[in-house]
């Protein structure tokens, strides 16, 4: 998996964390809707709503805590019927986690680039880059692989292709490395801590072999139980940034809720994600907490 892969499946990790902790509330799940900006020449943007979503469940049992996230484009609404699609799965228990992923190949710099991916597809290459890991409290190991999908499956299909992933035996080689102390598992668990942090508080975390940092380099309330927050991943290997701001709670029901997160993954296209009315209004009977 190259870089911009990693980086770009990592951001779908990235709206699952935010789901605050109930404590007598076994699973809990957000709905997001998808506004995407397109920008041909470096002067304008070009702006379209309901472009897709993305759907944020977390799971609490005696043993452990599941996160699982699928975001996407809707190529019914999206331009050009773009298909692009991820989903991710975080399995804690104790310290040890488990981590499934996968998504759509994604690897473009440019419109002319996606267009071509695009012709591709319609072609009949339907590929999906696939990661599995495994982190204990002193090592990672991981392998990411790639899987040939039969159909152009979009998010609403995502069961199927996951059917495709536990068939499909894993190979390729595996990456594995030492921790050291105090490492996050993984970049559910390093993003719900810096939300709690203080501002540039620096938190490592392990993903696909690689460590990286993770800070909320700015915050401020701009309304009672509302923050908005600037975040930094770096990577430690080559010191790589990739930049989000959201905006979240910080009381009540929605604290450490994402209301609205904006990410930037190419120069030419930017994605928002904004908490729908209905997730607006979910209560936990309990209270939020962490």
């Amino acid at each position: 998996m190259t870089r911009r892969a990693g980086t770009f499946l990592v951001t779908f990790a990235l709206f699952a964390s935010f789901v605050g902790f109930a404590t007598n509330v076994h699973a809990e799940q957000y709905h997001y809707s998808m506004t995407a900006r397109v920008r041909p020449l470096l002067v304008f943007w070009i702006s379209r709503s309901g472009v897709g979503g993305a759907t944020v469940t977390r799971e609490r049992t005696p043993e452990g805590t599941r996160y699982s996230l699928l975001i996407g484009s809707d190529p019914e609404r999206a331009p050009r019927r773009i298909n692009r699609w991820g989903y991710i799965e975080e399995e804690i228990r104790g310290a040890e986690a488990r981590l499934i992923g996968l998504m759509t190949e994604s690897d473009e710099d440019s419109i002319e680039q996606a267009e071509a991916n695009l012709r591709a597809q319609a072609a009949g290459s339907h590929p999906f880059k696939v990661i599995q890991a495994n982190v204990t409290a002193s090592s990672a190991s991981s392998r990411v692989t790639t899987i040939a999908a039969p159909e152009d499956y979009t998010f609403r299909q995502v069961g199927t292709v996951i059917e495709l992933v536990r068939r499909e035996p894993s190979a390729g080689p595996s990456r594995v490395i030492r921790l050291p102390a105090g490492t996050r598992p993984g970049f559910l668990v390093a993003l719900s801590d810096a939300m709690h942090a203080a501002p540039n508080s620096a938190i490592t975390y392990v993903y696909h072999g690689r460590l990286y940092e993770l800070r909320q380099v700015r915050v401020q309330n701009i309304q009672s139980g509302t923050a908005a927050g600037d975040f930094v991943m770096t990577s430690l290997q080559d010191r790589e940034q990739t930049r989000f701001s959201m905006t979240y709670g910080t009381a009540g029901s929605l604290a450490y809720v994402p209301l609205k997160v904006t990410y930037q993954p190419r120069w030419w296209m930017q994605v928002e994600l904004t908490i729908d009315d209905a997730s607006r209004t979910a209560t936990n009977t309990d209270g939020a907490g962490r």
